[in-house]
């Protein structure tokens, strides 16, 4: 009976020692290093210059972690970016990102180290991991230092095709002689092109004659008479290039052919009939530069056109935005 006491307790000493002995394996392969520091830098402006952005076209935060390249990185909304600098690793992270896990592959992992507030778009911060010592064995007066080195390739993410909208708006034009009415439309994605249309209606019909800025007509010393009477003509039609600048910005600028036309009308004791006035007429080439703002399906527009740079008009739009947004 002692005896099969005594061999019960021997098990029990050799499971005891057993369970040890997992137990300091287990803390051998945990986590050996840390966090030591995090904070935002209010004054490092390299998110905001040199901006990366995500799958969205929103602009990353950059997260500058002093460490060593072996250690991995990930986080639930993914990395977009990642640069190994000396001495640091840049990682650009989306907006609202609240948490990342790191990893080594000899110092465990690290899992959901959670950020005091989500990130922010072109903000920068900088974490500091706390590293352990590399080991050191002394082997015959010799110094052998074993550390292990694992590649990291970062992957530069490809920027996201953008999908096509097109924007369709009546505008109204303000000139001297009046409104004009027109229709624009743009098809774009991160470039694109337009077309711009635009004229007031009007026709100053079948001229017998022409005269200059102040009434004389063929060059004649004698100022006819007329009914005091005017008719007015303008029309332009523009072409040319859209840039998308932001979510809602996009810039426009083409070039095309306008004309704007006067007609002086002649008194009865004249003859009467029209005469076209070539000082207040002009044609050529036109010019056009402008903006257009989206506001959900909503697209407004506002732009400047000049007729051979000597009649301007201001040209304002509103319209509706096609495809996704």
């Amino acid at each position: 009976m002692t005896g099969k006491m005594l061999h019960i307790r021997t098990l029990k000493a050799l499971l005891l020692t057993l369970m040890l002995c997992m137990a300091g394996c287990g803390t051998a392969l945990a986590q050996q290093f840390s966090v030591t520091k995090f904070r935002v830098l209010p004054n490092d402006v390299s998110a905001f210059i040199t901006p990366v952005r995500d799958l969205n076209d929103e602009a990353c935060a950059l997260l500058k972690v002093t460490a060593t390249p072996e250690y991995a990185f990930s986080s639930p909304l993914g990395i977009v970016m990642r640069k190994d600098n000396v001495g640091e690793i840049w990682l650009y992270l989306p907006k609202g990102t609240k948490k990342i896990t790191i990893k080594h592959p000899e110092w465990g992992v690290m899992r959901d180290y959670k950020f005091e507030k989500p990130l922010e778009s072109h903000m920068t911060y900088e974490m500091v991991i706390n590293s352990p010592k590399p080991d050191i064995a002394l082997k015959h007066d010799t110094i052998v230092l074993t550390k292990t080195i694992v590649d990291t390739i970062a992957v530069k993410k490809r920027r996201p095709k953008l999908p096509l909208r097109t924007h369709a708006l009546f505008t109204v034009s303000m000139h001297e002689n009046g409104p004009s009415w027109g229709v624009m439309v743009a098809l774009m994605r991160r470039h694109g092109f337009f077309v711009h249309a635009s004229a007031d209606l009007r026709s100053i019909g079948k001229t017998v004659t022409t005269c200059d800025k102040e009434g004389f007509t063929d060059g004649s010393s004698i100022k006819p008479y007329y009914t005091g009477q005017t008719r007015h003509s303008t029309y332009t039609v523009t072409a040319g290039a859209i840039h998308r600048l932001g979510r809602m910005v996009s810039l426009f600028e083409g070039i095309g052919y306008g004309r704007t036309a006067t007609a002086w009308e002649l008194a009865e004791s004249e003859g009467g009939g029209l005469a076209l006035n070539d000082g207040l007429t002009h044609k050529g080439l036109a010019a056009e530069l402008g903006v257009v703002l989206s506001f959900g399906r909503i697209s407004v527009s506002a732009s400047a056109v000049t007729i051979a740079g000597r009649q301007w008009q201001g040209c304002i739009g509103v319209g509706i935005n096609i495809g996704k947004r």
